[in-house]
């Protein structure tokens, strides 16, 4: 695991520069809402356990003894009165996904992330033909608003946890009811400027988030649509399970269906790789071999999702043209950037 190829300085580099362990404010959201969040975790891993045919009364202990170890951990951190430890929200992210793993729920949203790939892959090559029917400034704008509007499922947000438990979100009704420009961060101007205007990218690394409408309807159409152009695409994803986004073997799992679905995307330069890591953030000082190996000539970099483009990455500073997409599903996050829920963010440097 080594810095990733393309930060422009890998010495000066912070993933997250939310420290909640010099803001009391901030600290006392997340630790709440990580708490309460590790029930529907569990209550999730305990079902895909059940539906694994392990024994239910083993699985619920298991589970229990998970909670009690999480919430410690929460809580000691909480009543620390030494605060010179440096703790972000991909530190409790580590923490929490650690002892995930230790009590034997590796992936507890496994079961919600085939049930939404199942519905929202037959809608891929609807979404693909949409947009082959427009073209210029007005097809970039439609696929980056798809983007956004597929990343509303989110698993590891409050605004949409629970609402998307029992339920599929609606793609095309979120694309049509999306925040009016200008965006909370709105730089798409500059970005429409240099894809429309410059040179073709010659690679571009998509850094992907979640399962279902996210991966398949956002995500998707936008690596097909620079594939088109004639960018080669890296495609990265976590290495390990964390919430509901997609790993990279859930990738190559689905991708002959994929192709099935939507064939274009079986012709188009597009390679598949791990980024090594397994949070709903991500850590760009330690990345995999075979990612470096792939992004080393890349001149563009796209981190989508709250995740790894606003909650971590918002500041980072490549070696190459860089965008941030993402869609605000937490209400601090969006306050911290004097915004709402479910606002926008379009960053370009």
């Amino acid at each position: 695991m080594r810095p990733f190829v393309k930060l422009a300085n890998p010495a000066t580099y912070v993933a997250c520069d939310w420290d909640l362990s010099c803001d009391a404010a901030g600290r006392e959201h997340w630790c709440g809402f990580f708490k309460r969040h590790i029930n529907t975790i569990l209550a999730l891993g305990i079902s895909a356990d059940i539906a694994r045919d392990k024994d239910a009364v083993e699985a619920t202990q298991r589970a229990e003894a998970c909670r009690a170890e999480f919430n410690a951990t929460i809580d000691a951190f909480m009543n620390e009165t030494d605060r010179s430890n440096r703790v972000t929200i991909l530190t409790l992210d580590e923490w929490r996904d650690r002892i995930l793993r230790r009590h034997g729920f590796g992936d507890a949203f496994v079961d919600l992330k085939n049930r939404e790939n199942e519905k929202m892959l037959p809608l891929l090559p609807t979404v693909c033909r949409q947009l082959d029917q427009l073209t210029g400034e007005e097809q970039l704008r439609s696929v980056i608003e798809g983007v956004f509007a597929g990343n509303i499922f989110d698993m590891g947000a409050e605004a949409t946890a629970k609402t998307f438990l029992g339920k599929s979100p609606d793609f095309f009704g979120t694309r049509a009811t999306l925040p009016k420009r200008p965006w909370l961060i709105d730089q798409y101007d500059g970005l429409a400027t240099r894809l429309m205007v410059g040179p073709v990218h010659r690679k571009a690394v998509f850094f992907i988030d979640n399962a279902g409408s996210d991966f398949l309807l956002g995500a998707l159409p936008m690596i097909r649509w620079l594939a088109m152009r004639g960018t080669r695409v890296v495609l990265v994803a976590n290495e390990r399970p964390t919430l509901n986004d997609m790993t990279i073997h859930d990738v190559n799992l689905w991708w002959p269906r994929i192709i099935e679905a939507e064939p274009s995307l079986g012709t188009l330069p597009i390679e598949r790789v791990s980024s090594g890591t397994g949070e709903p953030l991500i850590d760009l000082s330690k990345v995999s071999d075979d990612l470096n190996d792939a992004a080393g000539d890349a001149d563009l970099v796209i981190l989508e999702g709250m995740g790894r483009g606003v909650e971590s990455n918002l500041n980072a500073e490549f070696s190459c043209d860089a965008v941030n997409l993402a869609m605000l599903k937490d209400i601090h996050i969006a306050s911290r950037y004097g915004g709402n829920v479910f606002d926008v963010v379009c960053r370009y440097r």
